[in-house]
């Protein structure tokens, strides 16, 4: 909608803005008007990005490196190049507190005649926490898209140093040309989850290593440091034969950390090879079940079987793979996973 009040600094031109805008573009002139809306513009930060043309070397940079696609090269074609600047809340939640926690072990020892004899044991184990999380999620609440979670692995791991928005010149943003992308969760709101999301980082940290969870007993302060970042995501549409594929990549350093590849002909024979040797083990197993008598060798070989025929029937199906050079962590990095 348009907003009384909010008019171009340079020429004058109604602006196009609403209450979460950060910064709107003028779409008479280009110039880059400050609209902090309800957040605190002083503690927005942006991280620079690259442009489109070294976005497209390093898609080709990343063909050339594909075992896949550089065999396929002659029949792929970029069809669009797009970016935007998504925000994202960062700060650190100081957790402490008591956790109390079962691990079944096994325990072995030797008799006097040397024979090796293991039994299970419940061993108790009691942790004092007493650290900082630093955390990092998307400020938006809508269906995140394709490599929104590895754009934000790959800044908790590489940690690009940002510019205060305030601080960019008009040169600078004459630079960008890049859609700066809504903010949807304030900052009351972003501490909010911060701080109940950092006590689940905890839990689910223990809950991986311990069979069961006798106390759990952690509370999480204030989130200190918060601030809204915004950082660059490059998207490249490709073609290859009649179908549209993707890859997503950082801005700040043209790093590829997701994509949609097609799939070679020798690499569906695989999956299908897959599917039949899960056939073969779910046949095989009921067969060897039923000949000894053992229903529970049957019934774990047909769900074996199935499960890898299911799994590998469907990457056949879906006709293409996806590759991730980054692993997926949540929402945001230690937490804030909503």
């Amino acid at each position: 909608m348009e907003a009384v009040g909010f008019k171009c600094e340079r020429c004058g031109a109604p602006l196009e803005v609403s209450p979460e805008t950060i910064v709107a573009i003028c779409p008479y002139c280009g110039f880059p008007n400050h609209i902090s809306g309800n957040l605190k513009t002083e503690n927005i930060y942006i991280v620079p990005t690259i442009d489109k043309n070294a976005i497209a070397k390093a898609f080709w940079d990343r063909v050339n490196r594909d075992f896949d696609l550089k065999r396929m090269k002659e029949g792929i074609e970029i069809v669009d190049i797009e970016g935007h600047y998504a925000p994202y809340w960062v700060g650190s939640v100081h957790v402490e507190g008591d956790v109390e926690y079962m691990v079944r072990e096994e325990e072995c020892h030797t008799d006097s005649e040397g024979e090796t004899h293991c039994h299970t044991v419940e061993r108790h184990y009691h942790d004092y926490v007493d650290e900082v999380l630093s955390l990092i999620g998307s400020a938006r609440r809508q269906i995140k898209s394709f490599g929104v979670d590895d754009i934000i692995v790959h800044y908790s791991r590489a940690r690009p140093k940002g510019k205060k928005l305030l601080e960019l010149d008009e040169d600078q943003w004459g630079k960008i040309k890049l859609e700066i992308l809504n903010t949807e969760i304030d900052e009351t709101q972003a501490k909010m989850i911060m701080r109940e999301d950092a006590i689940d980082v905890i839990r689910d940290r223990y809950s991986a290593k311990a069979d069961r969870i006798e106390r759990f007993d952690i509370t999480a302060d204030e989130p200190q440091n918060v601030s809204l970042i915004l950082l660059p995501m490059w998207t490249v549409y490709y073609k290859h034969e009649n179908s549209i594929f993707h890859a997503v990549f950082a801005g700040w350093d043209g790093r590829d950390v997701a994509a949609t590849e097609p799939m070679p002909i020798w690499r569906r024979a695989q999956y299908m090879a897959g599917v039949v040797l899960g056939v073969v083990i779910g046949a095989a197993g009921a067969a060897y079940g039923g000949a000894n008598g053992s229903a529970l060798v049957s019934v774990l070989s047909l769900i074996l079987g199935a499960g890898a025929s299911g799994y590998f029937g469907s990457l056949v199906l879906e006709g293409q793979r996806t590759e991730r050079s980054t692993g997926i962590m949540g929402h945001f990095t230690g937490a804030f996973k909503r």
